[in-house]
């Protein structure tokens, strides 16, 4: 089992669970492993990034040249990497989680995340490491905002005239790409929550705060909601209805599939996915692979398949012809692309395409994670109530991968049934974990 990596990265608060020692011996580890002569590294807006920055260049020996092209999404990475040659790529981010937590995500040369073996070769040789005694060489470079910029407007090729959209870019990554995306393309949008002041990302804002999106919204305008490094992406459709990633891979599949794009018909989705969804997958002949929670295990499955489409429920969403991993800005204009392609309103093409299960997601804050043991006594405790209840649907209980969090999904074709078995169960969980 990893000590410091999780489903994406490694993360924490800043000088107190995740410290310099960690952050710097993990980048010498890597350095011993992987050898890279060049890293490229981005930032996001916390105040945090800034410190941590530093911390990896610790890490890094002077034989290592570190360019530090500052607050980028995190989707620009498999771009800077290759448009600048880099051979590896560090994203200082906790992506949606709160501002106080902070991190640092590992991308190969090919742009994507680290397989779990080589994070576990990386985290047994921590221990052994010493930090270089002349660090590395350092640089900074504002290159690739435009590369990243233009990489996006390459896919800006139909009318956005049609669109009034309200964009929440969580005041994180996405914030200053988007103030340039759409200045020429004729589009008539708004943007809000885009004043980064270093502890505001995520805060009441963003694809995991999407009330804040709702609020701004008028009758008959698009929403789109990214979180603090812009890998993911909510919609809310004309009508104030939140579009999760169910929606919007359908929603991107259908289109690929009808510009021949979707290779073999795969569609790779993880088991937080709406039964809905896998209905509709079935309705459209799409073949739908299921994995594990983590887009990292997505984009595995998506290279085993030779899929070309695969994304989580929660909004990171890869389209791997163009990126092998997700990227919020370039899946919000594909969504965009497709409904322009189709010439249907967003909240038509949900009414028209999936009916979605009554599905409820409950957070309980832990102090530390459970173990298997744990997990797998919840398990055995919510299987049992399932039988009592006649539940006419399904759960599932898992650690987050970021935070000490434990979360509770429920899914019942009915909301009444839904409603009555998760007062239940998370009663149940409540006084199980007081034991």
């Amino acid at each position: 089992m990893k000590k410091y990596f999780g489903t994406d990265g490694i993360r924490g608060i800043p000088n107190k669970t995740l410290t310099s020692d960690i952050v710097s011996k993990i980048a010498t580890a890597v350095e011993e492993i992987l050898k890279p002569k060049s890293v490229a590294v981005i930032l996001d807006t916390r105040e945090t990034s800034v410190e941590i920055l530093d911390w990896v260049g610790e890490g890094f020996s002077e034989d290592t040249e570190v360019v530090n092209y500052g607050i980028l999404p995190s989707g620009s990475m498999p771009i800077l990497l290759k448009e600048f040659n880099h051979e590896l790529g560090v994203i200082i981010s906790a992506s949606h989680n709160p501002s106080e937590y902070n991190g640092i995500k590992l991308i190969d040369k090919y742009g994507s995340k680290l397989n779990d073996n080589l994070e576990l070769e990386i985290e047994n040789l921590v221990p052994q490491v010493t930090l270089p005694v002349v660090r590395s060489v350092f640089k900074n470079s504002d290159n690739g905002y435009e590369v990243y910029l233009q990489f996006l407007n390459d896919f800006l090729n139909f009318d956005l005239s049609n669109f009034d959209f309200v964009v929440d870019t969580a005041n994180g990554s996405a914030s200053k790409v988007m103030e340039d995306l759409f200045t020429t393309k004729g589009a008539k949008y708004k943007l809000i929550s885009n004043s980064p002041d270093g502890n505001n990302i995520n805060q009441n804002c963003g694809a995991t705060y999407t009330q804040n999106l709702l609020d701004n919204l008028k009758s008959g305008q698009l929403g789109v909601a990214f979180d603090g490094d812009a890998d993911r992406l909510i919609m809310i459709d004309e009508m104030g209805n939140v579009c999760n990633g169910d929606i919007l891979i359908l929603l991107i599949a259908k289109y690929l599939a009808a510009t021949n794009q979707l290779n073999n018909n795969i569609v790779i989705s993880t088991v937080m996915s709406n039964f809905g969804f896998k209905n509709a997958m079935k309705k459209n002949n799409f073949k739908n692979i299921e994995t594990d929670v983590g887009d990292k295990y997505v984009a595995e499955a998506m290279a085993e398949n030779n899929a070309s489409l695969g994304g989580e429920q929660s909004g990171h969403i890869i389209i791997s012809e163009l990126l092998p991993v997700g990227d919020g800005l370039l899946t919000m204009i594909f969504c965009l692309k497709a409904l322009s392609f189709f010439n249907i309103s967003l909240h038509e093409f949900r009414v028209d395409n999936i009916t979605e299960y009554p599905q409820k997601l409950i957070n309980l804050e832990l102090e530390t994670k459970l173990n298997l043991e744990q997990l797998e006594e919840l398990n055995i405790l919510a299987s049992n109530l399932v039988q009592v209840e006649n539940l006419d649907g399904r759960f599932l209980i898992r650690n987050s991968g970021t935070e000490p969090i434990l979360r509770v999904l429920i899914e019942a074709k009915d909301i009444d049934i839904l409603e009555n078995y998760s007062e239940k169960l998370i009663h149940k969980i409540k006084k199980h974990l007081q034991k």
